[in-house]
């Protein structure tokens, strides 16, 4: 089943269907209203922007669709909103989940989004006030509500916060099925739980089938299988020397020509 509906994706991300029951948006478009979700920002490139969020205090995770293909340099704006961010980077290096160029080889449409993970090293730290990394927690069952945070089309000045969506279905390879509702940009995007108190980021935004497709229906990654592995590859990444200015030598995967899928251009 779920390789039939990944078979019929949109090229695009695109999740249009009205909230369910209990779930609610707000658009965080004061810097007071900011506030837990500061680390979270635009992470900008010449193919366009996807969301990301901190998990290290020069680390930031997204969608391997969000780099993959899209030159060596992004630059990240935390807490973006209206044309201001907290803290802007430039990036440094990048990791991609090793399953995922080998998919994409393949034509392995689901091997591709079960392994939709990057890393982006920054060139310095964030310190910033409110900026603090989130950690990444074990998948919850099914039925757990989250809360998703990203930009998207139509509302990419600010922050959009969904509380109250679900977690539905676990598929084979690490993929997870949730009723959060996603669209262009909300690639990469944090999906969180409560845990102990606390947010903790437990999935990314990958993909997504629209209303015209069957159920609305938004994809997202396990982090916990791959961020162990990824952070090690990126320090090891630091005894590595430049190859060109501004870039580093990745440790998983080369990254080359071709458009990614789920990613809006500009």
């Amino acid at each position: 089943m779920l390789i039939s509906r990944l078979l019929i994706m949109t090229a695009l991300l695109v999740a249009s269907a009205t909230a369910s029951f209990g779930q609610t948006k707000d658009r965080l478009d004061r810097r007071d209203k900011l506030l837990g979700f500061e680390s979270v920002g635009l992470l900008k490139s010449r193919g366009g922007n996807c969301t990301g969020a901190l998990v290290a205090r020069d680390v930031v995770l997204t969608a391997a669709h969000c780099v993959h293909g899209k030159g060596d340099r992004f630059v990240f704006e935390a807490g973006y909103s209206h044309g201001a961010a907290i803290a802007t980077r430039r990036s440094d290096s990048v990791v991609i989940a090793p399953g995922y160029l080998k998919a994409l080889a393949n034509g392995d449409r689901p091997g591709a989004v079960s392994n939709d993970v990057a890393l982006v090293r920054l060139e310095s730290p964030i310190y910033d006030a409110g900026a603090n990394p989130y950690s990444i927690a074990r998948t919850p069952g099914r039925g757990a509500k989250l809360t998703l945070a990203s930009y998207g089309q139509g509302r990419m000045e600010s922050l959009t916060l969904e509380r109250g969506c679900s977690l539905n279905t676990h598929y084979r390879g690490g993929i997870v099925g949730m009723d959060c509702e996603a669209t262009f940009g909300s690639s990469g995007a944090p999906v969180f739980v409560h845990t102990g108190g606390r947010l903790q980021i437990f999935s990314i935004v990958s993909s997504g089938v629209g209303p015209d497709q069957g159920t609305p229906e938004t994809f997202g990654v396990e982090l916990s299988r791959h961020i162990p592995e990824l952070m090690r590859t990126l320090t090891n990444q630091r005894a590595l020397a430049p190859v060109s200015s501004g870039s580093r030598r990745f440790k998983i995967g080369q990254r080359t020509s071709g458009g990614a899928r789920f990613v809006r251009p500009d």
